[in-house]
């Protein structure tokens, strides 16, 4: 069995990391399809290097664009690839514009799609990713829900339920296995860890501006990976220099996988708008401020360890002083670190 596994961006290599290491226990052949979405050293080569990835078989340098212009580029690509190697099937990641890529190239081929994190719903129809998301599951033959909310979800749209699996979260497996292998302690340390990069988010002044103005005037220690495209918001709003002479807030270059870990499991509290960094910051037992008012794991609300604040300053503030969920109502969500071997055993059944 031939695998074609499309991967693009952080959370895509994360994934590939555990993926890959079940797949070569299982003797299935795979071919690494990068399509460039995060193509730059950063980004994307350090994370193929640290964690010992095989670097792709393939690499796009896609230009970034439009989604439309993105996403076209990336399908062409792909396209051709697939038509060379004639895979037995495509595996899927997530919700990017890599996913929805890869799932289309493949169905238009009649190569059936594999997708990992299936089923996850917002209400919000218009969001990237939940487009996204949703035109990956309907191209799908194979669904891996990581979540059972997501499960429901695609039971309750009518997917047939020998094509669903609940599986966990592929995450979860490369957290733990990351936090064994390097070494990496949990611990409740001094800072907070700020992450920020939806476009939702950097490309409206007012929205950077408010989150920016929180943590300088929370005083807090805080530590700041910085992702390029909000960098380059940072600096075209004249906002970088001001969060730079901050003296309680470092900002850093954007992290490989392991330095991102280590800084995670040392955090307070984290601060973010993305839906991955959330789920591992709960996988840790972080209290998370969530900077969207977009909710993918409902669960880890109603329980009180995400508090959603958008991007209002007086309510970032007031989270960074109140939120401590109790450790007792912490509950396990994503599985127990094993999703990775159940997708590498249904996928050697179904088409090995």
């Amino acid at each position: 069995m031939k695998v074609a596994s499309i991967i693009g961006t952080r959370p895509n290599f994360i994934k590939e990391y555990s993926i890959n290491r079940a797949f070569k226990n299982k003797g299935i052949k795979e071919v690494i399809i990068h399509t460039g979405q995060h193509y730059d050293f950063a980004m994307s080569n350090i994370f193929f290097k640290e964690l010992n990835i095989p670097q792709p078989d393939y690499i796009a340098e896609i230009l970034k664009g439009r989604h439309g212009q993105e996403t076209a580029a990336m399908l062409s690509f792909i396209e051709d690839i697939l038509i060379q190697e004639k895979p037995t099937l495509t595996l899927v990641y997530g919700d990017v514009n890599s996913t929805v890529a890869g799932a289309l190239a493949s169905a238009k081929l009649k190569i059936p799609v594999a997708h990992i994190e299936a089923g996850l719903r917002t209400e919000s129809r218009h969001n990237p990713e939940e487009i996204n998301r949703r035109v990956a599951d309907t191209l799908s033959s194979v669904l891996f829900p990581h979540i059972k909310e997501a499960y429901d979800s695609l039971l309750n749209e009518s997917y047939h339920k020998d094509d669903v699996f609940l599986v966990g979260d592929v995450m979860l497996d490369s957290l733990t296995r990351a936090i064994k292998e390097f070494s990496i302690k949990v611990t409740k340390g001094d800072y907070l860890l700020v992450t920020l990069h939806r476009e939702e988010n950097t490309d409206t002044r007012q929205r950077l501006s408010n989150v920016i103005d929180a943590l300088i005037e929370c005083k807090e220690k805080v530590k700041f990976p910085v992702h390029p495209r909000t960098e380059k918001k940072l600096r075209e709003y004249k906002l970088y220099e001001k969060l730079a002479r901050a003296p309680s807030v470092e900002i850093l270059k954007p992290l490989g996988y392991v330095d991102f870990v280590r800084l995670l499991a040392g955090a307070k509290k984290v601060l973010t708008d993305s839906g991955g960094v959330r789920r591992e910051a709960y996988m840790l037992k972080k209290p998370v401020i969530t900077l969207i008012d977009i909710i993918w794991v409902p669960r880890m609300v109603e329980i009180g360890w995400s508090r959603v604040v958008d991007v209002d300053k007086k309510k970032i503030l007031d989270a960074i002083r109140t939120h401590d969920p109790k450790l007792n109502t912490w509950e396990n969500i994503f599985g127990d670190g094993k999703a990775s071997e159940r997708v590498a055993d249904i996928l050697m059944k179904r088409y090995g």
